[in-house]
């Protein structure tokens, strides 16, 4: 029986109880069965199996996406620097990693503000309703008060962390009417293709419920027949439900590295014989100086214009043009209550005829309708520098010129008007006094750095490049010259990919 343990590696002791008809482990047993248990015996006898070391990486992160220090970035000359990451910055971002794939080119990003929120602020399980967000969103140390110290658009805030302001914006992808691309260098028949890409990205979608239903048959039977399901950036169904330019980071990451500094200011704009060669950088008060062969400057409405200003980028046109929307919001009660269930996203869009949008939501009792008006494009209103007062970074702080013309404020009469029309139709009690929301309020701001043909009365080409300085882009709202009534965001990502496209042929 030992040899036999021996050969089969089970231990002696585990053999000799199962096996009571041989009398001794040392006989001569040939021709006897001996039995073998199932499985081997776990005793003192049996050998420890080795344990794995676990799988650690050779490199880890500080934060929750790779960061690159400045001093790191300075020794890099980049093909691609882009400054800024809201809509503009990451969706040009997106598209360069994309299309370089493997290839040894560098692309860099710097951002002005830190690490805020992962994703949009809705996804955050703690913020997920507009009041708690709205909350969040309205405290000073989260969102700058730009309205503070510009008493013509004291609506205005800033949203200076990764991501910008698409952490808190509304989901609403619209795109701009054909019509008004009549003021653009460029088609609408141009820009669809780049639409078509922003909506899959952005995972634009429609949300069909049995209450949108009613509402848009009530619309429709009622002199609204281009009523329409709201187009909004919502992935039903996924972890991350409502977008933000975090994703397009995300998906930057995963097409190839890029560097990447937060609580980097860009402060100066660096140009060599008229041609782009970088920018000039602080960060706690330390300077750096980053090389680069193209800059993409996406900051916002406000800190694009003050970085060209401040850097003597010439152009007339800079800063001017300052165009948003007349918005006004009301809350109503649906009269006719019933067992119809589901959310309300419905919209009335723009017309030649009627230069508003309605935006319809809410629930099976209260609904909210929001009506954003069409503002003229005019040179005097516009973003310009306070050389009187600097910020910590020895940078004038901006000012504003901005009113509504006359134009305007009929928009704005006729706008209140309709609201009661629609509310009729829509069979929903709204209050008597309805007020407009303060300029800059809505966050949509365009058109200080607006693109066309003519240099007098625009500061980039069609494809976004400032004019006369090789290199140099901008990708943010304010290179649109017109959107109507329609939210920003979803034209900013089209142009910005557009643009993208555009770099890719010259790196």
């Amino acid at each position: 029986m030992r040899l036999i343990a021996e050969k089969y590696g089970f231990p002696l002791n585990a053999i000799i109880p199962i096996n009571p008809h041989i009398s001794h482990k040392d006989l001569q047993i040939p021709g006897t069965i001996v039995h073998l248990p199932e499985q081997p015996a776990f005793t003192s006898e049996s050998v420890p199996l080795p344990f794995c070391a676990p799988a650690i990486p050779a490199k880890t992160m500080d934060q929750w996406l790779p960061l690159t220090p400045l001093a790191e970035m300075e020794q890099t000359e980049y093909d691609v620097l882009i400054i800024g990451t809201g809509a503009g910055g990451s969706a040009a971002l997106w598209r360069l990693c994309e299309k370089l794939g493997t290839t040894n080119k560098r692309i860099g990003v710097i951002e002005r503000g830190n690490l805020l929120l992962p994703s949009h602020a809705l996804n955050v399980p703690t913020l997920r309703n507009w009041s708690l967000m709205l909350q969040y969103y309205y405290n000073p140390r989260i969102t700058y008060p730009l309205g503070k110290t510009l008493p013509e658009f004291p609506g205005a805030r800033q949203v200076f962390a990764l991501g910008g302001r698409t952490l808190f914006w509304g989901f609403t992808s619209v795109r701009t009417p054909s019509f008004e691309f009549v003021n653009w260098p460029i088609s609408y028949k141009e820009l669809e293709t780049y639409y078509n890409i922003a909506e899959q990205v952005m995972g634009v979608s429609l949300n069909s419920t049995p209450f949108n239903e009613v509402l848009l048959r009530r619309l429709w039977e009622g002199g609204y027949p281009e009523s329409q399901l709201t187009p909004n950036a919502i992935t039903y169904g996924a972890l991350n439900v409502f977008f933000s330019s975090i994703v397009f980071i995300g998906e930057a990451l995963r097409h190839r590295a890029f560097d990447l500094a937060v609580n980097a200011r860009a402060i100066q704009l660096v140009t060599e014989q008229g041609t782009i060669s970088g920018v000039r950088v602080k960060s706690n008060n330390t300077p750096y100086l980053l090389k680069a062969k193209s800059v993409v400057v996406a900051g916002s409405t406000f800190e694009t214009p003050r970085l060209l200003l401040h850097s003597k980028i010439p152009g007339k046109s800079i800063g001017h043009y300052l165009t948003t929307h007349s918005y006004l919001k009301s809350d109503g009660n649906i009269i006719q209550q019933n067992a119809t269930e589901g959310e309300v996203s419905l919209l009335i869009p723009q017309t030649e005829q009627r230069p508003y949008q309605f935006k319809i939501t809410g629930g099976r009792e209260v609904v909210s309708l929001d009506v954003s008006g069409r503002v003229q494009s005019r040179y005097e209103n516009r973003v310009y520098l306070d050389h009187d007062k600097k910020d910590e970074f020895g940078v004038p702080m901006i000012q504003v010129n901005f009113s509504y013309s006359q134009a305007d404020q009929i928009v704005m009469q006729h706008m209140e008007n309709e609201l009661r029309r629609v509310a009729s139709v829509m069979e929903v009690s709204i209050p008597k006094n309805n007020c407009f929301w303060p300029p800059g309020y809505d966050n949509h701001d365009f058109g200080t750095c607006r693109m066309g043909d003519d240099h007098s009365t625009s500061v980039t080409n069609r494809y976004g490049q400032v004019h006369n300085i090789p290199g140099l882009y901008v990708a943010d709202s304010s290179v649109m010259p017109s959107i109507g009534a329609v939210n920003p965001m979803l034209t900013i990502v089209a142009l910005a990919i557009r643009t993208a496209d555009h770099i890719l042929g010259r790196v």
